[in-house]
């Protein structure tokens, strides 16, 4: 009778999961652990991607002067922020935005799956859910993005691939017999996704706004896509996609024996937890952070081009440990006058278990939470300035790896999350923001 009764509410929560779960009523990320594993995928009967404008903006949050703009053409993505005079200062473009990224050195860092498209021109359209202060990005599965390095899908009947390729649109180099498959199979990844956007200006001490995001990448499917990233995968240069010296002995710490590494899970991830991008013609172009008491700062001619990021380890904090703490956010100013000039700031909180311990197994038929990990091999936050027309913040944690389904744990899917803030005043108030939301986090 008892499991009865357990299987009865389980099917009604299931039934009602656009009713009962509210972007108002998820009061703290913290209290959902147990139920994002239990929401239906909101795009598995609709067509992983198509193509629409990067630009469009579906849904704004507003926190005091702010707009924050999201498009649920783009996986919900973050493409729009006007500060009050009507500019954009986000770069957009389903590539780009403000999200983060998933890929890993075993496949070539070719397998992408991510939020908001497939290129450019072409993004996931998802559900997403907007109340006074939340934006909430249910459950939905990612797409697999592009790239001009490796041509896998040899159908194009939901978006073009790269015209460098040369391949007809109708073929690829990933070695597989698709016959009767469509782009939607050779696009749909492995992983779900669910995000939520949420005014956390008073969690800061109420004094300037603060955006703060949380997401969930989950290894919820049974490997298909990631099968075009096998041994006979090629990229347009003729190297293997594969490349076999990443992988690992032994994934996961605490796991019972040795949990070695196929060509279905992930190893030696790149994991890119949060990315802002500015227009570099907006003017937020002087890098600024806190060291030694004081603000040192860098123009972009520092840290311009590919592989001159300017890095900062990150280390879980503790209560009054001011070192680990200023290494932790990184801002991009006007100026360099920390009581005057205004700033954008991302800061990615070492305390707590979302950062710290990234690595999640829930039980895929309950959602709970069986361990948590941290597989992280080394952690930064670093300036970037690739693209000349833009410039960037991002954080980034090298992971050992993740287990497919049926890799690990029976009955055990693994997930990774993450948690960052945004802020945006004058650099000393960003500066006592953070050492507010620090606090909080750790008393909390």
């Amino acid at each position: 009778m008892f499991k009865f009764l357990i299987a009865v509410v389980m099917l009604v929560f299931l039934s009602c999961r656009k009713k009962d779960i509210k972007p108002a009523e998820l009061n703290d990320t913290r209290d959902i652990d147990e139920v994002i594993n239990l929401l239906e995928a909101t795009n598995t009967n609709s067509p992983i991607v198509e193509e629409s404008d990067p630009t469009m903006v579906t849904h704004e949050l507003r926190i005091g002067e702010l707009t924050f703009g999201f498009c649920n053409k783009g996986g919900g993505y973050l493409n729009y922020l006007d500060l009050g005079d009507g500019a954009n200062q986000v770069y957009p473009d389903y590539g780009k935005g403000w999200q983060g990224s998933l890929r890993d050195r075993l496949h070539g860092f070719r397998y992408n799956p991510t939020q908001a498209g497939f290129r450019d021109h072409a993004g996931a359209p998802v559900e997403v859910e907007l109340s006074e202060n939340k934006f909430y990005i249910p459950a939905f599965n990612l797409p697999l993005y592009g790239d001009p390095q490796f041509d896998f899908t040899q159908y194009e009947d939901l978006a073009s691939d790269y015209v460098g390729y040369n391949d007809n649109n109708n073929s690829d180099k990933d070695g597989l017999a698709e016959i009767g498959m469509t782009q939607d199979d050779e696009l749909r990844s492995e992983f779900d996704f669910t995000a939520m956007y949420e005014n956390s200006t008073g969690l800061a001490g109420g004094t300037i706004p603060v955006l703060r995001y949380f997401c969930r990448y989950i290894y919820m499917r049974e490997p298909k896509a990631i099968l075009q990233f096998g041994e006979n995968a090629v990229k347009e240069t003729g190297a293997d996609v594969l490349v076999g010296q990443f992988h690992k002995d032994d994934i996961s710490r605490i796991i019972p024996g040795a949990q070695s590494s196929t060509n279905i899970d992930l190893a030696e991830i790149i994991f890119t937890g949060y990315g802002i991008r500015l227009f570099t013609d907006n003017g937020y172009t002087t890098a600024l952070w806190y060291q030694d008491n004081q603000w040192q700062n860098a123009s972009i001619t520092e840290f311009e081009g590919r592989g001159n990021e300017m890095k900062f380890e990150l280390k879980p904090s503790t209560r009054g440990n001011e070192t680990l703490l200023q290494n932790s956010f990184l801002v991009l100013s006007q100026g360099t006058n920390p009581d005057t000039d205004k700033a954008f700031a991302v800061y990615t909180p070492m305390v707590g278990k979302h950062n710290v311990m990234p690595v999640v197994g829930t039980e895929k038929a309950s959602g709970k939470v069986v361990y948590r990990e941290n597989r992280s091999t080394r952690s930064f936050i670093f300036f970037s300035n690739v693209i000349p027309s833009q410039i960037g913040i991002r954080n980034r944690f090298i992971m050992d790896g993740l287990l497919a389904p049926g890799n690990g744990q029976e009955g055990v899917v693994e997930a990774i999350e993450h948690e960052t803030f945004i802020l945006y005043g004058t650099p000393n108030e960003i500066l006592q923001a953070v050492q507010t939301i620090n606090q909080n986090l750790i008393s909390g």
